[in-house]
Order: structure tokens, then C-alpha cells, then sequence
């Protein structure tokens, strides 16, 4: 993982996650140094990776939120090529083709119930992100501490509603949540730690 972006998570292990650019300020604003962007119109995206760039900001985008970007081949480096250096998806080939472009790659595992764990498993294998999106962040309480250890960092996502929530996921291994919620990217990072 970029040392950076690791560093970021350790001061503060909650990710922004803005759906669209209407929270880009409150963003901006708040103590929360990372972001995932989704659903930005592909015309509007060098200019949102730019402010939140120029603000100090670390940027994940979400490649298969952005339409024209999400089947094509050539997103991945269109991405590189407008400044971006960290990327989520769920699908295996986008994550290669980000290793292979040089940039930190997060994939997003939806677990629904036990029998898609392997399937789920065996595709981060395949893949080899940097990190692990992993949804719903409820699921990491059921995760063995073999599972934990066996996968590339964990970021809880979904149904992350309060503070509780943010400390179970960090007391089960994760290295941070990510949230829409404005209200918990500016929680103070050493209280959700405790």
C-alpha cells in the first residue's frame, strides 16, 4: 500500500465517500483526508480529482460508478492520465490492469452470505488489490482471524451508521470504514481508536 495512504488512514481511518460532487466542500472541510468519488459524469471528473488534489485530499475513484469509464479498457489509464492514483472496482481485470498501471488499487467484495465467501476469496487472489473494499461492514465480526490475516487491508463499508459502528469494524481488523454519512468524517480519530 502507498505509504502515504497508509499514513493517512492511521491519522484518521474514515473515507468519504461522495456520490457526486454536491459534498465536495463539506469534504473539503472536514478532518477526513480520503475520499472514493462515484457517480461523477466522466466530463466532470478532472476537474473534482483536481479541487480535492489541490485541497490536500487523497482520491479513490470508483471506476465503475463512472459511466464511459467502467467497461472500457482504456479507463484505467485515462484515470492515470487526469492525475488519479488510487482506484476501486469489483471486477478482477480492472484491478490488474490498475496494478499494472502503477496505481493503488482497492477491490469492492460484496458478501452476502457464507457460500459466496470462497468465490469472494479466490477473486482477491486473482486479483492482488492493495486493498480490500469489503461489504457490509457487519460481515467482519463473522471473519476468521485467518481470513483477516490471509487478505490485503480491510476498508468496512455499508451499513457504517455511527460511531460504534466505525470502532466494531476497527476492533475486527479493519484498517478504516468508508461512509456517505458527512457527520462521521470529522469524528476525532484517537476516540474511534479507543
Amino acid at each position: 500500500m502507498d505509504k502515504s495512504l497508509g499514513a493517512r488512514l492511521t491519522r484518521h481511518p474514515v473515507i468519504a465517500t461522495l456520490y457526486g460532487s454536491e459534498q465536495i466542500d463539506i469534504f473539503v472541510d472536514s478532518v477526513a483526508e480520503i475520499s472514493i468519488v462515484a457517480n461523477v459524469e466522466l466530463r466532470k471528473l478532472s476537474p473534482v480529482i483536481a479541487k480535492l488534489t489541490r485541497a490536500g485530499k487523497y482520491v479513490i475513484v470508483n471506476i465503475d460508478s463512472c459511466e464511459g469509464l467502467s467497461q472500457d479498457k482504456g479507463g484505467v489509464e485515462y484515470l492515470a492520465d487526469i492525475g488519479v492514483t488510487s482506484l476501486v472496482s469489483t471486477r478482477v481485470a480492472t484491478i490488474q490492469r490498475a496494478n499494472r498501471a502503477g496505481l493503488v488499487s482497492m477491490q469492492k467484495v460484496f458478501v452476502t452470505d457464507r457460500s459466496t465467501w470462497p468465490r469472494s476469496v479466490k477473486a482477491l487472489e486473482q486479483s492482488d488489490p492493495n486493498l480490500v473494499q469489503l461489504m457490509p461492514a457487519p460481515m467482519l465480526s463473522h471473519l476468521s482471524e485467518q481470513d483477516r490475516k490471509a487478505m490485503p487491508p480491510i476498508v468496512g463499508s455499508g451499513f457504517v451508521c455511527n460511531e460504534e459502528d466505525i470502532r466494531s469494524a476497527l476492533r475486527h481488523g479493519a484498517v478504516a470504514v468508508s461512509t456517505s454519512d458527512p457527520g462521521l468524517w470529522s469524528l476525532d480519530a484517537e476516540i474511534l481508536k479507543s
